[in-house]
């Protein structure tokens, strides 16, 4: 039993260290769950749209470019707001490969 965990028991706060153990990973699990729920939750408000639906907005603006019917100027202003998007894009995608990831491990733990 590591120290930290002893003192938490001395105290009792937790009556045993299992007991501990289960406490502070479902804690953990749901500290990290809650943030990347927000992460997807900014990138929801801030594109007014949800994950799908971002994608084929983002899809959609990319074709638009690939046609090359806009003048120059507003071609490129175009493209370095897809490559903006595409990061997000990118961000957005591990957040919620991630948020699932953790909500596996909370089932799988009983956190």
């Amino acid at each position: 039993m590591t120290t930290q965990v002893e003192a938490l028991i001395k105290r009792n706060i937790f009556a045993s260290e299992e007991e501990a153990i289960r406490e502070l990973v479902r804690d953990y699990v749901l500290r990290q769950m809650a943030i990347l729920q927000d992460g997807v939750l900014q990138f929801e408000r801030k594109y007014g749209m949800n994950f799908q639906q971002f994608n084929q907005y983002l899809h959609e603006r990319s074709a638009l470019l690939e046609k090359k019917t806009l003048p120059t100027e507003q071609l490129q202003t175009l493209n370095a707001a897809i490559m903006q998007e595409e990061d997000d894009w990118l961000d957005w995608k591990a957040a919620r490969e991630m948020l699932e990831n953790w909500l596996g491990l909370r089932q799988e733990t009983g956190a």
